[in-house]
């Protein structure tokens, strides 16, 4: 099957739910008013192998760390699910969703998480509060509150790490990357606010991080994410001239994230994401001492990103205590076992 993506929020999306150890029941709502939502939803996704594994640990994590909230909802899009080893994901509650994706727009850098996110924006829209995007590469090590919206807030998100030469400065006229997104969603002229990013602090234009985000699910924002950046990646033009560098093609997919909650979300709706619910693991050496955390125990979400695959001895690079420094072991173990399940 393949998606229409220019009208992705409206889909109706199949699921399919693994033979796995049941999700733990809604709570119960007012008579003939459905069940209540739940606080949040969590979505990710799946496009290989590895991502599969390093899904099986996220999920692990949330079941096993993430406090009044292990019990959430886990949404994992998967392209091509006949391609993966899907009984990895067995135990643990979670909802496979296949996803029509085209061929082109999968292999583009990173696209897939718009379209992923939007997918699981509508199985969230009446079943949560908040919609929690987690890539795949993050671990929770700890109740994740502050992604929950509680009411207070649209979206919950931190700017990115590093400019990355996508970056603008504040009062800086779009570039020929940036102008094109800012007229899509109507940013051209405004006076939009100004952020700091987490390694340089340098201040730059809005201009958010995305691996690990909330957002309030019936506003439709990932459903707008995922058609903006379909006509971007259809745009040859724009494309030719505009996303000229690997690091433009790679960050597209933020840019228009940034560009669209900028857009639809009030100021004051959007909620900044201390830097402990979404810590840049693999940065942690080039943060500022002011932002760096002492031990693990002191975060809630990590973004490990790819430091599993490439460096075998990250457990020594930030302290933890003794239980979690174990646990971490057994998930690290875990994620490396070609049959998902932790050595004896």
């Amino acid at each position: 099957m393949r998606m229409d993506f220019r009208h992705l929020s409206r889909l109706a999306i199949c699921a399919l739910a693994l033979l796995a150890a049941p999700r733990p029941g809604r709570a119960a709502g007012k008579a003939g008013a459905g069940p209540a939502a739940r606080p949040i939803a969590v979505a990710t996704y799946a496009a290989d192998e590895e991502q599969l594994r390093a899904v099986r640990a996220l999920a692990r994590s949330i079941r096993e760390r993430g406090g009044a909230f292990a019990g959430a909802p886990i949404y994992v899009s998967v392209p091509d699910p006949a391609s993966l080893p899907l009984s990895r994901l067995q135990g643990l509650g979670v909802e496979i969703l296949p996803l029509g994706i085209d061929e082109a727009f999968l292999r583009y850098p990173l696209a897939v998480k718009a379209f992923a996110a939007a997918q699981a924006e509508e199985k969230a829209r009446l079943a949560a509060d908040a919609l929690v995007w987690l890539d795949p590469g993050v671990v929770v090590l700890g109740q994740p509150d502050a992604l929950a919206l509680d009411g207070g807030a649209d979206a919950v998100l931190r700017p990115v790490t590093l400019v990355n030469t996508i970056g603008q400065a504040p009062g800086k006229e779009p570039d020929e990357y940036w102008r094109p997104i800012f007229a899509a969603t109507g940013l051209l002229g405004r006076s939009l606010p100004v952020l700091e990013t987490i390694v340089e602090q340098a201040a730059i234009q809005p201009y958010y991080n995305c691996e690990v985000f909330a957002f309030n699910p019936r506003l439709g924002l990932a459903g707008e994410w995922a058609r903006l950046l379909s006509r971007f990646l259809q745009d040859e033009a724009y494309q030719k001239t505009a996303c000229t560098t690997f690091l433009r093609r790679l960050f597209l997919h933020q840019a228009v994230l940034s560009a669209v909650i900028t857009a639809r979300v009030k100021p004051g709706r959007i909620r900044p994401l201390p830097l402990a619910s979404g810590y840049p693991f693999g940065q942690h050496e080039k943060l500022p001492a002011t932002r760096k955390i002492a031990s693990l125990d002191e975060a809630a979400a990590v973004i490990f990103d790819r430091t599993w695959q490439q460096d075998p001895g990250w457990l020594e690079r930030i302290p933890s205590g003794t239980a979690l420094r174990r646990w971490l072991a057994a998930v690290y173990e875990d994620y490396r076992s070609p049959e998902g399940e932790t050595p004896r």
